[in-house]
């Protein structure tokens, strides 16, 4: 017996198609019936697969490349924020997200009404796995010293001078600081810093790992300095990682032991007076209000000047009784009657009256 081989060419042309081109040539065999029936089979699966590759070649030369831009920094909805104002705060007007290799880094853009140059803003880091989005610059982490917070003030509050407290606060998420200054057009510009991260023992090496950073600038032309501070306490943050090991915020802390115990009272005792960092601006002086012209009474005028209507006339003529059955007027004053002459006499026949 004699075998038959196979020699397999494909040429492959985008413009014309794809052809297969089967070229045998005969060995050792009687004949070449089943080679090539064999042979027609491969070069028609080889003729369809060149024919789905020019395709896909020609699709990828006609699609147009995405647009990119040469920033990481983008705009995102305002329900995506990582965190938000307390309610009755200053509303949210924008949302700027940029991301690291180490964190996401989000400013929350504040309304402002204030004169002072800038934004208001909050500004929360987010420290973690950053995905496959990741950028390629790294963000720094960690306590900053004084000289960082300086930096950032100067930073986002040019010419104003603040004025870091020295009073320990904390809100919900853990202690915080914060600076209070007064600017040149009269506002009230407050700067607040936090870290929130889980320390001591809960930090584990397989457990709450990550930190958040928060930056809070905010000036006002008419909010007081506590009004400012209550945003420090007023905001949540509504972000996590879904990762097992990243948690900040640490265990949650058992109940204080004096809750329910006898022998502890507790009374509704309120918090002492708030403590200034700045002084208080002075109030403003009250309007100084004309007095008001009250119509001046009326002068009695004597009855002697008050000028009399004229008098009437006196009736003249014989007065007229009433008539019967009816009540009569009180008589009038007696008038008297004018003088009325005697008609003449006229006697019977000519003769004189006697």
């Amino acid at each position: 017996m004699r075998r038959l081989t196979f020699r397999l060419s494909v040429p492959v042309d985008c413009d014309r198609g794809a052809g297969a081109v089967a070229a045998f040539d005969r060995g050792d065999g009687r004949d070449g019936t089943t080679g090539r029936r064999a042979g027609r089979k491969r070069a028609l699966r080889r003729g369809t697969i060149a024919a789905g590759l020019c395709a896909l070649l020609a699709a990828g030369c006609s699609q147009t490349p995405p647009v990119m831009t040469s920033t990481s920094l983008r705009s995102v909805p305002l329900t995506s924020a990582f965190a938000l104002p307390e309610p009755g705060g200053p509303p949210v007007t924008a949302v700027l997200e940029r991301r690291y290799s180490n964190a996401i880094q989000q400013e929350i853009l504040l309304a402002t009404s204030a004169r002072t140059p800038g934004q208001n803003m909050l500004r929360v880091q987010l420290f973690g796995p950053a995905g496959p989005e990741a950028g390629q610059t790294s963000l720094r982490q960690g306590y900053l010293p004084p000289t960082g917070t300086g930096s950032e003030m100067r930073e986002l509050l040019p010419g104003v001078a603040m004025k870091r407290s020295q009073y320990y606060v904390q809100n919900k998420y853990g202690p915080f600081g914060y600076a209070v200054g007064r600017a040149s057009s009269g506002d009230t510009c407050f700067y607040g810093w936090q870290r929130i991260t889980s320390t001591g023992n809960a930090q584990t090496w397989v457990g709450n790992k990550g930190s958040i950073q928060v930056r809070l600038r905010l000036c006002d032309q008419t909010a007081s300095e506590e009004q400012l501070l209550q945003a420090m306490y007023g905001f949540t943050i509504n972000v996590f990682y879904k990762d097992g090991n990243w948690n900040p915020f640490g265990e949650p802390l058992p109940p204080d032991e004096t809750l329910g115990r006898s022998g502890a009272p507790i009374y509704p005792v309120g918090s002492e007076r708030f403590q200034t960092v700045v002084t208080p601006r002075a109030p403003e002086p009250a309007r100084a209000q004309a007095p008001r012209r009250r119509a001046a009474a009326p002068s009695r005028v004597p009855a002697e000047a008050i000028p009399q209507p004229p008098a009437r006339p006196a009736p003249v003529g014989p007065l007229v009784p009433p008539p019967p059955g009816t009540t009569a007027y009180p008589p009038a004053a007696p008038q008297p009657a004018a003088a009325v002459p005697a008609p003449p006499c006229i006697g019977e026949a000519g003769q004189p009256c006697r």
